[in-house]
């Protein structure tokens, strides 16, 4: 053997006792080590939850997006008893409380002024439905109280705290935890968007806080918290009930959901493909390393016919004229508690909506510590009044009426009607036009134009008697009143009411009246008034096909959806709903009457000196003890481009809303905001 070889076989032996050392160490000298270290760590496979896309307005400014923030999630660990597990929830929320942020849970039960009591979101017609429904569920007597329910779910958990605030709180949590399947798989969010100091306490006192961990994730972002609340909507964890209708599409008692507005209803475009880590982890909880084995997809975009620009104009000249309203009252009469209106903008040729605007409004972002407030508050915030409040068109309608009259020949653009201050037409009924009534004066003798500039009820009782409550309510078909608009919120949207003397039965059977349409009934639909409730949104697409001349476009507000590349995915087309036959010549007599209302009638003060030609009608709708101001308005007057409808609550009268509308209408066509420190913050007035 040559010492080539040598040299090779001496190597290969040296390499074989190398190999021999390293196992001895390991199984012998050291295994007990390593068979330790392998039983204190575990591996588990966690869902990396995908970015929701951002909603952006008409010209891609961004208004919702994500941004990251850190939570403190609860970790189900060795030897965590009920005990260990009560007691750290409590120092988790003593934790929170010193620095003032909020802590959120479904748990029905509240303990509020010394009192523990149930607080559900009750449904008005069966205001204790979800109560008995809940506690079936669990097994509780349907005559339980509060505090008999929280001793019931207090005793489940092991919670024997003294504090009942606490007990809540602690109870509430563990409460939650169950529901969200807490587990040595499933980490539990004890709250989220917490501030940095709280993670600096929880990682310099870890033998206080064992089994809580911060988990970094991306979370909703509303750029600018108070601007088109009702429309954005918001987001929230998912329930029972979303949960049993959304399993199949992949979503879990964890998921984040849409639940309002354009959150809800684009949820399957915003929401994103979730991704897949393996997370290796210590008996304790701690993290060691992670593997990402799917990466997530983000959601789509979603881009608003919104103009944002226009729709903080719109919110900040709501907020202004009812405090300008609330300042110059003296009396309920003039506007003492005003507290709440909505203004809708639509371009007049596509039905996209350029804003959408509802007072009071409040701050997305801290939606759960204020809900309760938001709930009770009397001016009643949660509502999105541009979609669902319902209200009386007032002398708005008298378009409609003149249209009908006009088209079916009832009257035509030259006959003329003398007003005598009374109707007398019935013996029974003899109803007064609102200039009489006020003054004892009367508009003498008018033709269609003249009696919308001057508003005048006594022509439109006879126009109306003779049109017939049937084409009255053909028309009112026909503008889109009584139905949905189409908008992308349905949920939240209201049909609103036709006066008819089928409607009129109808509430007979809901113990509302005799059920008995009469003659004057006719009269007073005529002018807007009697059963025939409308919304801003109805109102901004009935002013919108008055403005082009009689097409009805479906009202839309989005504008596209696309993937985070930028390919379009969907994209809203105009859609006409319905044509409504207008000559020329009646479309002349009815858009200069709404033009004289501006330059000779109730809108010439508000509209002096506007840069843009306006035509408009107000209505006044009394209700109760409170009138509301209703009005409607296009611009320009000879070319129109958009369309506005504002309704402001107890304001005293139609005229009290056009400084709304002109303000609307000015933003518009100059393109810059005003005032650039719009805020919102003190939005609960009422």
């Amino acid at each position: 053997m040559n010492g080539r070889y040598r040299v090779l076989y001496v190597i290969l032996a040296i390499i074989i006792a190398a190999f021999a050392i390293r196992l001895v160490s390991l199984q012998l000298v050291s295994g007990s080590e390593y068979r330790e270290q392998s039983q204190k760590r575990t591996t588990k496979t966690t869902v990396t939850e995908a970015p929701r896309g951002d909603i952006i307005d008409r010209y891609g400014r961004v208004l919702v997006t994500n941004k990251m923030s850190n939570s403190i999630v609860i970790k189900k660990v060795k030897g965590q008893t009920d005990t260990v597990l009560n007691d750290l929830i409590k120092s988790l929320y003593t934790l929170s409380e010193s620095y003032n942020h909020y802590v959120s849970t479904t748990f029905p039960i509240i303990y509020e002024n010394g009192t523990v009591k149930f607080f559900f979101e009750e449904n008005i017609t069966e205001p204790k439905k979800k109560e008995y429904a809940w506690k079936e569920k669990y097994g509780i007597d349907k005559n339980a109280t509060a505090n008999e329910a929280l001793q019931f779910f207090s005793e489940k958990y092991s919670v024997s705290e003294p504090n009942m605030s606490y007990r809540l709180k602690i109870t509430a949590t563990r409460y939650e935890m169950t529901l969200r399947d807490f587990s040595y798989t499933t980490d539990f969010t004890f709250a989220s968007n917490i501030p940095m100091d709280m993670i600096t306490v929880i990682k310099e006192q870890r033998g206080l806080f064992v089994g809580a961990d911060i988990h970094t994730s991306a979370t909703r972002d509303y750029k600018y918290p108070y601007t088109a609340t009702h429309l954005l909507g918001r987001v929230g964890k998912i329930n029972a009930e979303e949960l049993e209708v959304m399993r199949s599409d992949g979503y879990n008692i964890n998921s984040i959901i849409g639940k309002q507005g354009i959150e809800k209803y684009a949820e399957s475009y915003l929401r994103g493909i979730d991704g897949i880590s393996g997370v290796e982890q210590t008996k304790g909880g701690k993290n060691i390393s992670e593997d990402i084995i799917e990466e997530a997809i983000p959601g789509n975009n979603v881009t608003l016919t919104i103009d944002l620009d226009l729709q903080q104009a719109a919110e900040q000249a709501l907020y202004d004229t009812i405090l300008e309203i609330r300042a110059n009252a003296t009396d309920t009469a003039s506007g003492k508690y005003a507290d709440s209106g909505a203004v809708v903008a639509v371009d007049v040729n596509t039905g996209e909506v350029l804003a959408m605007a509802s007072f009071p409004t409040y701050d997305t972002s801290i939606f759960n510590q204020s809900y309760s407030e938001l709930l009770n508050n009397d001016a009643k915030p949660l509502i999105n009044r541009a979609l669902s409040g319902e209200y009386s068109p007032g002398s708005t309608f008298k378009m409609l009426v003149a249209a009908a009259a006009l088209e079916e020949g009832v009257i035509t653009t030259s006959e003329i009607i003398t007003d005598r201050g009374i109707y007398t037409y019935y013996d029974d009924y003899q109803p007064r036009c609102w200039t009489y009534r006020q003054h004892g004066t009367v508009h003498g003798s008018i033709n269609v134009t003249g009696a919308l500039r001057d508003s005048c009820n006594y022509f439109f009782y006879d126009v109306g008697r003779r049109l017939t409550i049937e084409k009255i309510d053909e028309y009112a078909e026909k503008f889109g009143f009584g139905q949905l608009t189409g908008i992308e919120i349905p949920s939240e949207e209201h049909n609103g009411v036709v006066a008819s003397p089928e409607n009129r039965k109808a509430m007979k059977e809901r113990g509302l009246g005799d059920g008995i349409w009469y003659p004057g009934d006719t009269l007073q639909a005529s002018i807007g008034q009697s059963d025939t409730l409308v919304t801003p949104i109805q109102l901004a697409s009935y002013a919108a096909t008055i403005a082009n001349g009689g097409t009805r476009y479906q009202l839309h507000i989005v504008k596209s959806i696309e993937d985070d590349s930028g390919k379009v995915i969907k994209e809203t087309q105009p859609q006409v709903i319905d044509e409504i036959d207008i000559s020329d010549e009646n479309y002349q007599a009815i858009t200069k009457g709404m033009r004289l209302v501006v330059t000779e009638g109730t809108g010439e003060v508000a509209f002096k000196g506007c840069p843009v030609s306006v035509a408009a009608k107000s209505g006044s709708a009394q209700m109760g003890r409170y009138t509301n101001g209703i009005y409607v308005a296009y611009a320009p007057y000879d070319a129109p481009q958009i369309a506005v409808a504002v309704v402001m609550e107890k304001s005293g009268g139609g005229s009290d809303a056009a400084p709304v509308a002109r303000k609307v209408i000015e933003k518009y066509f100059a393109g810059e905001i005003e005032n650039d420190s719009f805020r919102m913050r003190d939005v609960l007035i009422g």
